[in-house]
């Protein structure tokens, strides 16, 4: 077995799960810390399905021999619903950059004191550059980044949460969210939404992951995505006053001082970078293989529809758009494990 493709597909799923609202504890207040006690029962339910689903996803796509995720939905769904499914996935993937390269222009903006549009070009060039190197650049951008941004917010979170002094809840809103209001729902939708995203990432991938090591390191990824996610979860109920905020985790590291609230904002980036340069790879290796594209056109092409658009709101996206989304990828769940078993 081959350790270094372990830990290459462990930190390729934590950064397709783990983008700017998992990293911002935007995703983590909406799904789990706004259930208190009940929802870090959820997160125990969520780390042991993405642990066991990642397993299965990439055991099938080896015995499959998959080498893209529209070949995967077809042999998951059959030819006609496969197509739809293919069809939804790339509206999914296309909203995901979106959110990113929205919550980078967000970032720059109220953060950094510069123009939106400065951070969510920044942003672009870089996944572009990325998606340069196809699989390769992705699975290696992962394993640089993804390391790194995954100690720090776990450092910050840890620290914050066992020295820092929680305020006076000034400012505190009780978020709330009309799509779902039960813990264990949530903890399954955000599953589902996320999965999908993992599922078209590692599919994209190939012959890149149809490796040794590869379904170990899936299974070791969604648990790294769980204690993640307590951390973050126990950080944001510590600290109840930081609830309702666009981006919470920075008001967090803040407790800490200015230097650390500043560095979580950078590694916040990167978590956009990465998450987004998933998407994109997945989106775009997808139009070429349709053929009235070529690869670098793709990258193109996609580039300049998500642009425009990035300025939409980054927590009305994770609010209101991933639920929805997370309702529509519960069909995947089931039947993951129905063909898996069946082979």
């Amino acid at each position: 077995m081959s350790w270094r493709i372990a830990f290459q597909v462990a930190a390729t799923y934590v950064g397709a799960v783990m983008g700017a609202g998992f990293a911002s504890g935007q995703e983590i207040q909406q799904f789990f810390a706004r259930y208190h006690s009940f929802g870090l029962m959820g997160i125990l339910v969520s780390s042991a399905l993405f642990a066991l689903l990642g397993w299965i996803m990439l055991d099938l796509q080896e015995r499959w021999r998959i080498y893209s995720y529209s070949e995967f939905f077809r042999r998951l769904f059959g030819r006609k619903w496969g197509v739809r499914a293919d069809y939804l996935v790339s509206v999914l993937l296309f909203m995901g950059m979106l959110a990113m390269l929205s919550g980078a222009g967000a970032l720059f903006e109220q953060y950094f004191a510069l123009p939106r549009y400065a951070g969510i070009v920044l942003t672009a060039v870089v996944i572009a550059l990325a998606l340069w190197q196809r699989g390769k650049g992705v699975l290696w951008i992962n394993t640089v980044l993804i390391p790194l941004k995954f100690a720090f917010c776990l450092g910050i979170g840890l620290i914050a949460v066992l020295f820092a002094h929680p305020g006076e809840m000034e400012g505190f809103i009780q978020p709330s969210n009309p799509v779902v209001n039960h813990w264990a729902v949530s903890a399954v939708l955000y599953v589902s939404f996320n999965l999908t995203l993992a599922m078209v990432v590692f599919a994209s991938l190939g012959k890149e992951i149809h490796r040794r090591g590869a379904k170990l390191g899936a299974f070791l990824g969604g648990l790294a995505l769980g204690a993640f996610a307590l951390v973050i979860a126990l950080a944001l109920m510590r600290f109840p006053e930081v609830q309702g905020m666009e981006i919470p985790m920075v008001a967090v590291a803040g407790k800490l001082g200015n230097w650390p609230a500043f560095l979580y904002m950078v590694v916040l980036w990167l978590a956009m970078v990465t998450a987004a340069i998933g998407n994109a790879f997945s989106l775009v290796s997808r139009i070429a293989t349709m053929g009235w594209l070529g690869y670098a056109q793709s990258i193109l092409l996609v580039l300049v529809l998500v642009i425009p658009l990035a300025g939409i709101k980054f927590s009305h996206l994770v609010q209101i758009g991933y639920p929805i989304f997370g309702y529509i990828g519960l069909v995947f769940l089931p039947v993951l494990f129905i063909k898996w078993i069946r082979r």
